[in-house]
């Protein structure tokens, strides 16, 4: 494959923030590319105290000033020199070819995005592997499953394990560093906007382990933030249509809502009402996830919190939507 590609500079953007330990198994990932050395450069932002300085890679610090994502990507851009830049989250391992395979599709000139697949290491906890089964982040291991092995046309690209071509990038001026670059919505804003540039494509076998959050606590802030970061995508004046009826339409606390008027005529049938909600609720997630659950490969325990996971998932969001539309 690198034989049928003469590769430009590539420049890997690693941005993180008081992790050390996942950063550090990161680089140590890093070191297995077969690629030459010569070809790229790592390029690792730092927010923190106070600098620490890492052997083998172009390292920039920030001070802690809490600026958000947006900037410290934008950080990295700014002292990147590749033509294609690659973004990898700080808590990743790559997979055997991960780097070739995610840079092949840039053979096609027309190509300005791409985003790479996205699973958990194998030794992850029941309630980490229903996180990718249910898709998240980046897809998960149910958008592998769903993509069988082929490469898609996509405008969902997450910079967790993903490419851009440098000029793509200038187009659309970068990352968003206001509401959405500091919750964590930089890189859709981004991708919406790259994608009406050049084709994007999902490359499924560019393969990396992400560190899932691995318990409901944790789940549940992240998808607090990811409600709030939702609004600020639908309010950011580069995006230019409206979600507010999707939103509508996914919201379980607008869907549990409904049923208040059916449980004060019927106050009787309440908890036979709630015991049959669960339990239909649960019936379609299951339906919805056995085939991403048995292409994982993951024990039978995963699919058996599956629900609860995506019940937390839910509910965060929508509080998460809700302190957004109070606190802004």
């Amino acid at each position: 494959m690198m034989d049928s590609f003469n590769h430009p500079d590539i420049s890997i953007i690693i941005i993180t923030k008081d992790r050390r330990k996942y950063l550090k198994k990161t680089l140590a990932s890093l070191k297995n590319l077969n690629f030459p050395k010569a070809k790229y450069e790592i390029v690792v932002v730092e927010e923190a105290d106070d600098p620490q300085e890492i052997d083998g890679v172009k390292y920039v610090f920030i001070p802690r000033k809490n600026k958000g994502f947006g900037y410290a990507r934008n950080t990295g851009l700014r002292h990147a020199t590749g033509k294609i830049i690659v973004f990898l989250d700080d808590d990743c391992e790559i997979h055997n070819g991960w780097l070739e395979i995610l840079l092949d599709p840039f053979k096609d000139d027309s190509v300005g995005g791409v985003q790479g697949g996205v699973t958990v290491p194998e030794s992850t906890n029941a309630i980490g592997w229903a996180e990718s089964i249910l898709g998240f982040p980046g897809g998960g291991v149910r958008r592998i499953q769903l993509a069988n092995g082929k490469i898609q046309e996509s405008s969902a690209i997450s910079t967790l394990n993903c490419a851009y071509r440098k000029q793509v990038l200038d187009k659309v001026g970068g990352f968003d560093e206001g509401g959405g670059g500091k919750m964590g919505s930089e890189d859709e804003l981004l991708a919406k906007q790259a994608c009406k540039h050049a084709r994007c494509l999902f490359v499924p076998d560019a393969l990396v382990n992400h560190e899932s959050r691995g318990s409901l606590r944790k789940i549940w802030h992240w998808f607090v933030r990811r409600g709030r970061a939702e609004l600020k995508v639908m309010a950011h004046d580069r995006i230019k249509y409206s979600k507010s009826w999707l939103i509508l339409r996914r919201s379980l606390t607008i869907k549990m809502i409904i049923l208040i008027p059916i449980s004060v005529i019927f106050p009787d049938w309440i908890w036979f009402g709630i015991v049959f909600a669960a339990l239909a609720y649960s019936i379609f997630q299951y339906a919805r996830y056995f085939n991403a659950w048995r292409f994982s490969k993951a024990r039978s325990a995963a699919l058996l919190v599956l629900p609860l996971v995506k019940l937390t998932m839910d509910l965060a969001t929508d509080w998460g939507r809700f302190r957004g539309i109070v606190l802004g």
